[in-house]
Parts: C-alpha cells; sequence; structure tokens
C-alpha cells in the first residue's frame, strides 16, 4: 500500500474536524461572515431576498483541510468587506439533514466550495479542496463578478461543471478543457478549474492523462499557492501510473515540491507546506528511498513542532494534528506526538477528534489498552454519521485485542443502522469506510492489524 492510501485510510478512520455539535467557531463581533449552518433552502431565500449569491462551504466533521481552513482563511480580518456581499452557508456532509442538499450537488472532495445564484441554485463557480486566502478571495471577487453581469460565466466551464456533478466525467474533462482553452493566464477559476479537470480524468481511469495535465500546466501557473494544489493532484495520479514516464513525473513532482517549500513563509497556508512535505515523502517512499523517507519525515516533524508553537490557538494547532500522527509513523515515532494530541484534548474538550488520533498513536506504540480507552472516549463524543469514522477506527483497536467477532458485529450493526437511516446514499463516504474496514477484517482471516 502507497502511503497516499495509506494515509488515507487513517484519515478516513480517526478524522480531524470538530464535531457537528460544537460550536462552529468564534467570530469577531460579527464583522465577519456568518453562516448559515445546514440551511441549503433558507440561505437560497435570503439570497433571493437580498440579491446576493450563496456562499457554500460543504465540509466534513473529519476533514482535516476543512478545520485548517476555518482556523484560518474563513475566521481572516480579510473577509470582512464579502459579509454581506454574499449569503454564507456552511453544510456538514454528514449530518442527516444535508442528504437532499448532496442529491444535487454531489462531494467528493473536502472541503469543496459552491457559489450558487439564488433564483435557481445555478452553480456560478466551485472550488475543490482547501485553498490560500489570496485564492478564497480570488473566487469571491470573480464569483460576484459573474453573478453582477446576469450570465453564468463561461459557457463550457459552468457545462464542464454540471457535467462533474452529474458523475459524467469523460464528458466533463473535454468541457473543462474547451473551458481552459477561453480562460486568460491570469484568470482566478484558471486553477480551481485544472484541479477540476484533473479529478474528472482521474475518475474516468484515466491517470496518466491527468498527470500530464499536471507536467503541462505547472509551468503555466505563476502562483505557488496554484501550483500547489495542482501538484498534489498530479503526484496522486502519477501514483495511480505504474510507468516508467510516471516514475519519471513523480521525480520532477517532487522536485517541484521541494522547490515550493523554499517559497516565502505567507505564500502557502501551514496546511499547504505541510502537504508538500507529505507529497515529498511519498516521492521518497515510491523509488524505495528508505534513508531519504526519513531525512524528509524528520523535516516534516520539525516543521509541525514549529507550527505547534507558533499556531494561534488550539482549532489552529489541532488542524495539523493527523499530519503530526502521519509524520510520527513513518518516523516510527508515535510517542512523540502524544503529548500534543493529548494538549488537543485537553483544549478541545467536545471534539472526538484528538482522543481518536490519540487511539492510533496508542496502538502504533503497542499501548493496546490505551488505545482502546481513548477509542472509548472518542466514541462518547461522536454523534450521527459522523461515527462511523470512529467506530471503523474502534473496530481496528479490537482487533488488535484479538476481538474479531466484536468487532465484525459492530461494524456490522453500524451498517445496518445506516441501511434503517432515511437519505444516506449507498456511496456515502461514511459508508464506504465501514464497509472497507469490514471488508479488509473478514479477509484478514482473524489476523491482528499491524
Amino acid at each position: 500500500m502507497t502511503m497516499r492510501l495509506a494515509v488515507g485510510a487513517l484519515l478516513l478512520l480517526w478524522g480531524c474536524a470538530t464535531p457537528p455539535a460544537a460550536p462552529r467557531r468564534p467570530l469577531p463581533a460579527k464583522a465577519g461572515p456568518v453562516f448559515l449552518e445546514n440551511d441549503w433552502e433558507g440561505a437560497l431565500r435570503a439570497g433571493r431576498e437580498g440579491r446576493r449569491p450563496v456562499l457554500v462551504e460543504a465540509w466534513a466533521p473529519w476533514c482535516q483541510s476543512c478545520r485548517s481552513m476555518r482556523a484560518t482563511v474563513l475566521a481572516s480580518p480579510a473577509l470582512d468587506e464579502w459579509a454581506d456581499r454574499f449569503v454564507w452557508l456552511a453544510v456538514d456532509t454528514d449530518a442527516d439533514t444535508s442528504m437532499a442538499f448532496l442529491q444535487r450537488y454531489p462531494v467528493d472532495t473536502w472541503p469543496t466550495f459552491f457559489v450558487l445564484e439564488p433564483e435557481h441554485g445555478a452553480v456560478l463557480a466551485r472550488s475543490l479542496g482547501a485553498v490560500s486566502l489570496p485564492q478564497f478571495l480570488g473566487l469571491l471577487e470573480q464569483s460576484e463578478r459573474t453573478f453582477q453581469q446576469g450570465r453564468l460565466g463561461t459557457e463550457a466551464l459552468v457545462r464542464a461543471e454540471a457535467l462533474a456533478l452529474s458523475g459524467q466525467h469523460g464528458e466533463a474533462a473535454v468541457a473543462y478543457q474547451r473551458a481552459l482553452e477561453q480562460l486568460a493566464p491570469e484568470d482566478a477559476r484558471r486553477a480551481g478549474a485544472l484541479v477540476s479537470w484533473s479529478k474528472s480524468l482521474a475518475a474516468t481511469g484515466a491517470s496518466a492523462d491527468c498527470m500530464r495535465v499536471a507536467v503541462r500546466e505547472l509551468p503555466k501557473l505563476s502562483r505557488v499557492d496554484d501550483r500547489t494544489r495542482l501538484l498534489y493532484v498530479g503526484m496522486g495520479c502519477a501514483l495511480d501510473t505504474n510507468t516508467e514516464e510516471a516514475r519519471a513525473v513523480r521525480g520532477q513532482f517532487a522536485e517541484e515540491a521541494n522547490r515550493a517549500l523554499g517559497a516565502p513563509e505567507t505564500a502557502l497556508t501551514p496546511l499547504q507546506r505541510s502537504s508538500l512535505y507529505e507529497l515529498a515523502c511519498e516521492a521518497r517512499e515510491a523509488t524505495g528511498d528508505e534513508a531519504g523517507l526519513r531525512d524528509q519525515a524528520r523535516t516534516w516533524w520539525a516543521f509541525l513542532q514549529l507550527q505547534a508553537t507558533h499556531a494561534n490557538g488550539a482549532e489552529e494547532r489541532a488542524a495539523l494534528d493527523s499530519h503530526r500522527v502521519m509524520a510520527t509513523a513513518l518516523l516510527d515515532q508515535p510517542d512523540a506526538a502524544i503529548p500534543l494530541l493529548e494538549r488537543s484534548e485537553r483544549e478541545l474538550p467536545g471534539d472526538y477528534n484528538p482522543p481518536a488520533r490519540l487511539a492510533t498513536l496508542y496502538l502504533m506504540a503497542g499501548r493496546k489498552d490505551e488505545a482502546l480507552t481513548a477509542s472509548k472516549r472518542a466514541l462518547a463524543l461522536a454523534r450521527g454519521v459522523s461515527r462511523g469514522t470512529v467506530l471503523a477506527g474502534h473496530a481496528r483497536i479490537l482487533m488488535a485485542h484479538g476481538e474479531r467477532a466484536h468487532a465484525e458485529r459492530l461494524l456490522t450493526e453500524a451498517l445496518s443502522e445506516m441501511d434503517r437511516t432515511p437519505g444516506i446514499p449507498q456511496d456515502h463516504l461514511q459508508r464506504k469506510v465501514l464497509e472497507q474496514t469490514l471488508a479488509r477484517l473478514r479477509a484478514s482471516n482473524g489476523a491482528a492489524p499491524k
């Protein structure tokens, strides 16, 4: 299993955001945006009444990138002047009340930002993944301009977004390519359209084409945050392609990542910079360079320790906790991250994620009883559909204790409960996590997971 697959499983099992029941986040005297919560129809109504577009943040309780953006970009005073120019809506994609929204606007990347025109809910713009403050401001500026002009922007781009949302990724890829031919190099939508094009190519199994798009387009992007965004997607496609060309491209992408890490501190968010370290580690792993991998992981860990001391509060500090788990796992030093995760649990007592992450660290360190206790604390805090990811992690710990039957029963009951809950789609990510964990458990023939 590649590092990216292992990391993906880790993030899904342990999560990285505040639970739905927790307060959204403190806002400075209502100067900045105030988000409606999970009220899609109310947001559209407010948009119609005020003749304003609707900015939608689609997030999930386990999403590390969502939490990082909430603690930095979405809390920035730079958004104050935009507060009354949009209706702001936060949609928890794990909430039962969000299923109707997801039927119309499917989400497979977290966070996803939509800008909707309020009359019919048409998509003016869509942005996949975490972005920097300048990137987010560019999204707002371009979307407002499009809304005020009374049109839906570049026709091919609108068509591409509609096709992607309907799952027609082959046709969407063609439409994205045509749209990009019409967008000027400085257009704020260009980097986002490249990411969407790449993801549609990957969704059709055309990973090699996705990789080549990144190779060709990266030099054309002048901003390091835009390049970082496309680079991460391109590396994923290169890792999915087992050819000599792909192996060469991985090395090229690793060099680009290390160059980007030399950018000024303000040019990238901490999450973007940490993701570059992750990407560089992936490249080392893919070539079998174990010594280089450990050196890169040590540098990553040093960066994460520094960020812990510089973070503005517990929310911002905890946003990179899952990366701390990854880096120390690569170094085989899980105990190194435990004090920071214990601090997060003390400072964020309503959040299930710090004890869940502690559970995985304890398990990696061979401290099985402490892992089970921490996982139980996480389960006591998790609510609703999001509980599925924590249950999946809990099952892994039960397996380590030799309780295979208990783990299988836990997962089976959780899936049955999902089946009885109206509106949860069959391809909902939480369901997939439970199904995949159960499949791995059954394939293990009773062996404890390593």
